[in-house]
């Protein structure tokens, strides 16, 4: 790969770094302290207690959302693994952490209260008094690191606040200096290190050096990395692949930001490395340091996003047996890469994971069950599509601009699949909303018209007569569906009885 070389950081990655916590986001990995306090159940109670605290306190409660419970299981993954339990969270978790709380008005004091309830928890679930000192001194810095007071008043991932990041990012992409400078002084706190960050990325991506030596020129980082969009990585990475400017230039070939970057004194790293196949800087840093193939990039703080995900996510085969080399058998987790490997289809970065220890049985509902060859190659280590009915979604709904995919449910039901599975159950969710209907695949496809996939469920065996948690049938969920759905075709595959019984009457 030819372009200038920047400042080879080698394992220094705190330019990666959004968040100043200096005990690491990961204190007690290859620990035996999950195992010593008892494991999951200890967890989940710790996690259950903490919300029992946080539901009756008037000022934590709002912070939560409409229903304080519904992140808890989402928790209990989080902090088994925070704990140095299983990396199921990293497996799933669409976010970090920083981004995750940015935008929400914590205080110091608010901090505290938080801290309270999970001490209180603490106390009541880990016996040996050492252990409960051990962890929340390891919880405390994480809980403060997130303070946000003083907080912007008007910029914020989401909400109203969303609108100015949005709109700066817009101006970025599209080169308009002086009204990224307007906005700017009208919203100081774009500049805000986060924030900042995505700024700098749309013009990066977009080749906008005028752009990036305005921001350079108010005291932006060369450094500062920020997610790539899901359009690009695939939603099995989606917000967890995260990329520095000088990444974002070079893979959009980005010559003039690229050079103005260097300038600034940007930094090369691993992660960049694997993501844009640099086999030469790779295979040097990783001679110099073999421990950096598994290095966690600190932009995603708890979460484990290796240079294995980058490599994959940035379909390089290549970087990405570089990289395995240097990892010692069984390969820890992978789950995520191997995902996204299906995902692209790629039977060679598949195999590579695959030989290294990857698990298959974990890698869930996706378009896999219909690669001629990744699809028999998954299942014989054990892929499966669950029966927790997480595939409904996926295939069976018209969110997402999805259509009738029958090919699609047919794979899926052939790789474990059943058309008599209800949505429910998903570990990353609690049983609320639209969980807590426990509707079955047929509802939703007559709810989105889906022809086709109404007839192949039937012919699998699904009840046009099941009922929801709140007894409604298909037919009563087609009542719901867009005018632009067929009714009387729906009805017509569900109620043939019913039709001729309608146009009989209609005859007569």
């Amino acid at each position: 790969m030819a372009h200038q070389l920047a400042q080879v950081t080698g394992a220094g990655l705190e330019h990666r770094g959004l968040l100043n916590y200096a005990p690491g986001f990961r204190p007690f990995r290859d620990t035996v302290l999950f195992e010593r306090i008892g494991g999951q159940a200890t967890v989940d109670r710790l996690v259950d207690l903490l919300y029992e605290g946080i539901a009756v306190d008037d000022h934590l409660r709002p912070l939560f959302g409409r229903d304080v419970t519904a992140s808890k299981p989402r928790q209990k993954l989080f902090f088994a693994e925070w704990l140095g339990g299983p990396r199921r969270y990293s497996e799933r978790a669409w976010t970090d952490l920083k981004h995750a709380h940015d935008g929400k008005p914590i205080t110091h004091a608010l901090a505290g209260r938080w801290l309270g309830h999970f001490q209180r928890a603490l106390e009541a679930t880990v016996a040996a008094d050492s252990d409960r000192r051990t962890i929340f001194g390891q919880v405390r810095p994480l809980a403060v690191a997130l303070v946000s007071q003083p907080a912007p008043q008007d910029v914020a991932w989401c909400g109203i606040g969303a609108r100015a990041v949005t709109r700066a990012t817009e101006l970025a992409r599209r080169g308009d200096v002086a009204g990224l400078g307007a906005a700017l002084a009208q919203a100081p706190d774009l500049l805000r290190p986060t924030y900042a960050a995505a700024v700098m990325q749309a013009a990066a991506l977009a080749g906008r050096a005028e752009i990036v030596r305005m921001l350079l020129d108010r005291g932006v980082g060369p450094d500062g990395p920020f997610y790539l969009p899901v359009g690009v990585t695939g939603r099995a990475f989606e917000r967890v692949i995260y990329v520095t400017p000088l990444c974002a230039a070079r893979f959009k070939r980005r010559a003039a930001v690229e050079s103005l970057l260097l300038a600034a004194g940007a930094s090369e790293d691993v992660f960049t490395a694997a993501f844009l196949g640099d086999l030469t800087v790779l295979t040097r840093m990783l001679a110099a340091d073999p421990g950096l193939a598994l290095a966690a990039d600190p932009a995603v703080d708890v979460l484990d996003i290796t240079p294995v995900e980058h490599a994959v996510a940035g379909g390089q085969a290549g970087t990405l047996r570089i990289i395995l080399g240097h990892i010692a058998h069984p390969l820890p987790g992978a789950v995520r890469a191997l995902r996204g490997a299906a995902a692209q289809g790629s039977l060679a970065m598949a195999e590579l994971l695959l030989a290294h220890g990857a698990d298959a049985t974990r890698i869930g509902v996706g378009r896999w069950v219909l690669h001629p060859e990744l699809a028999p190659l998954l299942a014989s280590r054990g892929a499966a599509i669950g029966s927790s009915g997480s595939w409904i979604g996926a295939a069976c709904t018209g969110n997402q601009g999805r259509k009738d995919d029958p090919e699609y449910v047919r794979a899926l039901l052939r790789y474990g699949a059943r058309a008599t599975d209800r949505r429910s159950g998903d570990v990353m969710k609690g049983a609320t909303g639209v969980l807590a209907l426990n509707a079955t695949a047929l509802h939703y496809a007559a709810k989105a018209g889906f022809l086709r996939t109404i007839e192949v469920l039937l012919e699998s065996g699904a009840d046009p007569a099941a009922r929801d948690s709140l007894g409604r049938t298909p037919l009563d969920w087609l009542e719901q569906a867009a005018p632009s759905v067929s009714r009387a075709a729906v009805r017509h595959l569900l109620a043939p009885e019913r039709e001729q019984g309608s146009a009989s009457q209609t005859a007569t």
